[in-house]
């Protein structure tokens, strides 16, 4: 599969690791390819290829974003249509409206795409490590397009996450607020914590 990732910060560059590490091809979608966070990447990824946004996403099956949200608006203007892409959200409000969802606003951006909310719950040092875990840690989806979903849940899945259906969209925000928690029980814990689900 061949997967475009905007972005080659932290999650961009952490996620495009663990996606090149199970035999994805990855993109990195980035304003500046000779930028020291894009270096970085690519270091991490010598398959990959840093190229810019518009050009990432020509031919990929899968779009994830893992940006700011106040680069996304002058990024998402310059691409050509996503209509009927899976594309995943895997941002975090830092700015903005603070009673929405990234992903909702960027369904409003992309309003044929295929979205899902995914990979924003756990520390980016965790992505290439999931299966190394003694007890895997929950990736924890949601959005209202069920395709996107099946498509994010198994690409947690190939990670090593335990993939959790999380409801529709409206959640999202909900994920979103999962951080600060997060970020709270790694000041106690070390930034390898994880949530898990407990059947009892």
């Amino acid at each position: 599969m061949r997967i475009a990732i905007i972005g080659a910060g932290n999650v961009g560059g952490g996620l495009g690791a663990a996606f090149a590490a199970v035999g994805h091809d990855v993109a990195f979608g980035v304003r500046d390819p000779g930028s020291l966070k894009t270096a970085a990447a690519l270091a991490a990824v010598p398959s990959a290829a840093a190229m810019s946004p518009s050009e990432a996403v020509e031919g990929a099956d899968v779009v994830v974003f893992a940006l700011r949200w106040s680069a996304v608006p002058s990024t998402v203007e310059g691409m050509p249509s996503l209509a009927g892409r899976v594309v995943i959200d895997a941002m975090n409000r830092l700015d903005g409206d603070p009673l929405r969802s990234t992903t909702q606003d960027l369904a409003d951006l992309l309003p044929d795409a295929r979205l899902a909310k995914a990979f924003n719950t756990i520390g980016f040092e965790n992505y290439a490590t999931a299966r190394e875990r003694a007890v895997p840690a929950a990736m924890f989806v949601a959005g209202d397009d069920p395709d996107a979903k099946r498509v994010a849940m198994d690409l947690a899945g190939q990670l090593g996450f335990a993939p959790e259906d999380a409801g529709g969209m409206a959640n999202a925000r909900a994920l979103e607020m999962m951080v600060p928690v997060w970020f709270a029980l790694a000041q106690a814990h070390g930034r390898g914590v994880g949530f898990a689900v407990s059947l009892g």
